[in-house]
C-alpha cells in the first residue's frame, strides 16, 4: 500500500469518528475535512480546485488549518510543475506555498502546533532549498514549550531537528543529537538517517495533538 493510500485510509477512519462527535464543526470546514478524508487530489486540475477552495475557506472562516493546507496545496502544485519541467510555474508556486506557510506561523508565533506543521514540511525538503534554518528555529521554539506535547511528539521534534542540523551541515551537533535519540530508543519508520527524504506517514499522536485541535480551533 502506498504512503498516500495509508494516509488517506487513516484520516478517513479518524475523521469518520470525528464527524459523528463534531457534526457542526466539520460542516464549518468542508474542504479541510475532505482533504483529511481523501488526501489531496493527484490530478492537476482537481488539485488546483481543492487548493483554491482551501484559500476561500481560510478567507471565510479564519481557521489556521485551512491556511496551512492551502500552502500544502500550493507546494504540491509546485511539485507537479517541476515534474513536467515547467520551472517558471514550479518556482512561482513554491514561493507562494512557503510564503503562506510562513505567514501562518508568523500570525500564530505562540502556537507550537502551527510551527510543527511547518517543520513537518521543511524537515524533509532537500538541503539545497535552504529551509533547514527555519526548521532549526521552529524546533528550538517548540522544545521550549515541550510540555504541551507528550513524549512521542517531543521525540519527533528532536528527530526533525536532527535532520535540520544535518541539512545545515552542522554535522557534529547532528551526530550528538542522533546518538542521544538512539540512546533513548527513539525509532521511526525506515531509519534515523538524513538521506531518507520521504516524510513518514502521520502518526495518531500527531493527528490528535496537532492537526485536530487546529481544525477545531482549540
Amino acid at each position: 500500500m502506498t504512503q498516500r493510500a495509508r494516509l488517506s485510509g487513516f484520516f478517513g477512519l479518524f475523521m469518520l469518528t470525528f464527524l459523528f462527535a463534531h457534526p457542526v464543526r466539520a460542516a464549518e470546514l468542508p474542504e479541510v475535512e475532505k482533504v483529511f478524508q481523501k488526501g489531496f487530489p493527484t490530478q492537476q486540475d482537481a488539485l488546483a480546485k481543492t487548493t483554491d477552495a482551501l484559500r476561500l475557506e481560510y478567507k471565510n472562516t479564519g481557521n489556521i488549518s485551512a491556511l496551512v493546507f492551502y500552502s500544502y496545496g500550493l507546494l504540491r502544485q509546485a511539485n507537479h510543475f517541476l515534474a513536467v519541467n515547467d520551472f517558471i510555474h514550479a518556482s512561482e508556486y513554491s514561493k507562494l506555498g512557503f510564503f503562506y506557510l510562513d505567514e501562518a506561523v508568523e500570525g500564530h508565533e505562540d502556537d507550537p502546533r502551527v510551527r510543527y506543521l511547518r517543520a513537518r514540511i521543511d524537515a524533509w525538503l532537500p538541503a539545497s532549498i535552504g529551509r533547514c534554518v527555519v526548521t532549526l528555529h521552529d524546533t528550538e521554539e517548540m522544545l521550549k514549550k515541550a510540555a504541551v506535547f507528550d513524549q512521542s511528539i517531543v521525540n519527533y521534534i528532536s528527530y526533525m531537528r536532527y535532520r535540520a542540523l544535518y541539512s545545515c551541515k552542522k554535522y557534529q551537533q547532528a551526530s550528538e543529537l542522533l546518538a542521544q535519540l538512539k540512546q533513548q530508543g527513539v525509532t521511526y519508520p525506515g531509519h534515523l538517517e538524513p538521506g531518507f527524504d520521504t516524510a513518514p506517514v502521520w502518526e495518531m499522536s500527531e493527528v490528535t495533538q496537532v492537526l485536530l485541535p487546529l481544525v477545531k480551533g482549540d
